[in-house]
């Protein structure tokens, strides 16, 4: 199961960049950013398989075809802007964590405007 290796692989991350923190604290960033690099890359190949699903869910809508590209960019955003936060806050940055969450949450918000202008016509519509 990938799940056992990506768990294997950071219990191993966590204990490398622990020992090597005692040794050169400076370096034991390097040692989790190795770390989070090789989970990235075996959590893609699984990545990819969802994208490859949504790909055929979408050449099978037929109504709604406008948002779905809308929803897909902000599920990306929303992983890229956790992402980086996490390993800013792995690195003792917390403000720039901070608004690196502020920032994905204005262009997901952003992103999530055309939905929002179709629900309140909608809700127009019905109303009248």
């Amino acid at each position: 199961m990938d799940i056992i290796k990506i768990a294997l692989i950071a219990l191993v991350g966590v204990i490398c960049a622990q020992v090597v923190k005692g040794f050169k604290p400076e370096f034991a960033i390097y040692v989790v950013l190795a770390t989070v690099v090789i989970i990235f890359t075996l959590a893609l190949e699984k990545l990819m398989a969802v994208f490859s699903f949504l790909e055929s869910i979408y050449g099978n809508i037929t109504y709604g075809k406008t948002f779905f590209p809308i929803i897909i960019k902000v599920l990306v955003v929303a992983y890229i802007a956790d992402f980086t936060s996490q390993l800013c806050k792995d690195s003792g940055e917390g403000a720039i964590a901070g608004k690196v969450e502020l920032a994905g949450k204005i262009i997901i918000f952003y992103l999530a405007i055309p939905i929002l202008i179709a629900i309140l016509q909608l809700i127009n519509s019905v109303l009248q």
